[in-house]
């Protein structure tokens, strides 16, 4: 799912974040986490955003990353939950928000993942809105 920013100071800047490649997880080791990452691009024209990335699981809610988006911008975001929260059929819910001190958040991406295991390893299937 692509979505857009737009900044008013002067002139509009648009900048749209997209994924980059496929997520990855699987299980930290000696751990009882899974661990998963998810390649992501800022592209389009524009100045710097301030933005935030955050997941949740279930009812959990993961801590923020800050990021300062500018077109051209790569990032491997990494993370872990909790192995027990990782249960199959449970939904995985990634967004990166914008940061702006005026008017609310937007919706810069998104992304739904249904949560599932493949024997003893942990999947993430794309899930429908």
């Amino acid at each position: 799912m692509r979505a857009h920013a737009e900044r008013r100071m002067g002139e509009v800047a648009i900048l749209k974040v997209e994924q980059n490649g496929s997520e990855r997880c699987e299980l930290s080791p000696n751990s009882s986490f899974v661990r998963v990452r998810v390649p992501l691009r800022a592209a389009g024209e524009g100045q710097r955003l301030e933005a935030t990335f955050g997941f949740s699981i279930g009812s959990f809610t993961g801590g923020e990353i800050k990021l300062l988006l500018e077109p051209g911008f790569e990032i491997s975001l990494g993370f872990r939950i909790p192995q027990e929260l990782f249960r199959a059929g449970e939904h995985l819910i990634l967004e990166v928000l914008s940061e702006g001190t005026r008017g609310p958040k937007m919706v810069l991406w998104s992304k739904r993942y249904q949560v599932g295991w493949r024997g003893k390893e942990p999947s993430l299937e794309t899930a429908g809105d």
